[in-house]
């Protein structure tokens, strides 16, 4: 019987050793983190009952993207990180203008900062590989940005004109989802998160500004510019993020200065 005893209570000091470690590395992972995140967005114009402006090919585009983010943990699978971001929209377009047969480069470019809000649902697999699903909302506003025209023969004309309230709406509003992967690593003290993601990103307000609407301005190029129906920006972004937790690294170097001037002691 004192032999079970010894025995239960080795396992207790054993269990309560293993279990006061695992909650020294818990923290890490509930802790406030703030960074920074970078990459490219592809833009494209989605437009809406008008099958003509459906059927004109869209060419790629890569554009910068970046901003600052702050990751808070709301459970042990939920996070919110919001974010302040930069990001291009447009479209660029290669087309035969019909029926004279000219050929046709056009092209919107914008320079926009949202604000952004998104939950991430995060599987907890492995400290350096935790991928996870996001759902978010954004809101920013056009800074400004540039459309360019240029045209061939019969009719030769090369333009480029400042987007501004005539041409384009200035807010812009919309949702998006994603994937990604989460990594905490180490280097020497500090605890680093990394961030990779790849969102799909549709703006939910029409982007034709109410000038055009009402006929106050003249569409420079009728057929990638239609005045009726929608207009709506899309783009597929993807970034990588790198963030210092806030709470967890004071602590660590509290620790660690405590363990210094008890080994001086010694």
């Amino acid at each position: 019987m004192r032999k079970i005893i010894l025995i239960i209570g080795a396992l207790l000091v054993f269990q309560t050793g293993l279990f006061a470690q695992m909650d020294y590395k818990k923290p890490s992972k509930k802790t406030f983190a703030i960074g920074i995140k970078g990459g490219v967005n592809l833009p494209r114009m989605l437009y809406y009952q008008n099958p003509a402006l459906m059927k004109l090919k869209q060419g790629f585009v890569f554009t910068p993207t970046g901003g600052l983010y702050v990751d808070i943990p709301l459970a042990d699978m939920l996070y919110l990180a919001p974010e302040v971001v930069y990001v291009q929209r447009g479209t660029k377009m290669n087309y035969v203008h019909q029926p004279s047969g000219a050929e046709v480069n056009y092209s919107i470019k914008t320079h926009n900062v949202d604000l952004r809000i998104p939950l991430e649902v995060v599987w907890n697999l492995n400290p350096s590989f935790q991928p996870y699903l996001t759902l978010g909302a954004e809101a920013g506003i056009c800074l400004a940005g540039e459309i360019h025209i240029d045209r061939s023969d019969p009719v030769t004309f090369d333009q480029t004109l400042a987007v501004d309230s005539a041409n384009m709406r200035l807010i812009h509003a919309g949702a998006y989802a994603g994937v990604g992967v989460r990594s905490k690593i180490s280097i020497g003290y500090q605890d680093i998160l990394l961030k990779f993601s790849a969102t799909f990103h549709q703006g939910l307000l029409d982007s034709y500004s109410n000038y055009e609407k009402e006929g106050a301005a003249q569409a420079v190029n009728v057929n990638a510019y239609q005045i009726t129906g929608y207009r709506l920006p899309e783009g597929l972004e993807v970034s990588i993020g790198i963030a210092i937790p806030l709470k967890h690294q004071l602590k660590d170097a509290c620790a660690t200065f405590a363990n210094d001037r008890n080994y001086r002691k010694k």
